[in-house]
């Protein structure tokens, strides 16, 4: 089993094979991988769309922005990076258009490196209710897949003196197949890599794609 500590040193094990030096990470969040690439030397960019979590990349000292992948010169990187279940969180209608602004991004034999779930991580690792209560607060988490979208709803109860403040929302992932990846006309899929971070069998397959 991987840790995800591992699943990182991985992924900067494969960037360094791949001899690319300019990278942007889409989805960056907090930034925390974003700084393993400018401490490992890539000359390295990152954008999401959620302005807290850019500015909290930002006190890391690394370049991230809420730039959108069109906004980008066309061209500009040698390697176009999405970790972290970004792939997921994309629906199957608007996948295509977002590897389109992918391919954008990138030079003929530029690289696309992702990671998506394994229908053992959505039904195996993710499927399920999860529930803490520290005293203070109390957090259930109930996930669900059906029809290949994995649907999350989070509940968050809080104490405030002698009542509770309920705060709720939910988050929608989908599944998507390896086929799908084989067939796309902008990219060539040249590597897979099984990963296991919290089961028994590969939650994650690493994907490596070039430009065509």
């Amino acid at each position: 089993m991987l840790s995800t500590k591992s699943s990182i040193k991985t992924i900067l094990a494969l960037l360094n094979s791949l001899h690319v030096n300019t990278i942007l990470d889409v989805g960056c969040g907090n930034g925390k991988f974003l700084k393993h690439l400018k401490d490992k030397g890539f000359e390295a960019f990152g954008i999401d769309r959620s302005e807290k979590m850019v500015e909290r990349a930002l006190t890391l000292g690394v370049n991230a922005s809420t730039k959108e992948l069109i906004e980008w010169e066309a061209e500009r990187f040698e390697c176009v990076v999405a970790i972290a279940d970004v792939l997921n969180y994309i629906s199957p209608l608007e996948l295509g258009s977002f590897l389109d602004a992918i391919a954008f991004c990138l030079p003929k034999g530029g690289y696309f490196v992702c990671d998506v779930n394994t229908l053992y991580g959505f039904e195996g690792v993710a499927e399920g209710v999860m529930c803490q209560d520290n005293g203070i607060q109390f957090l259930c988490v109930d996930a669900t897949f059906s029809n290949k979208e994995l649907f999350t709803k989070i509940v968050l109860f809080e104490k405030k003196g002698a009542l509770y403040r309920k705060e709720e929302g939910s988050i929608i992932q989908y599944f998507h197949p390896l086929s799908f990846f084989k067939k796309l006309t902008a990219f060539k899929l040249v590597s897979t890599k099984p990963i296991t971070l919290f089961g028994d069998e590969p939650d994650k397959t690493l994907l490596v794609f070039q430009k065509r």
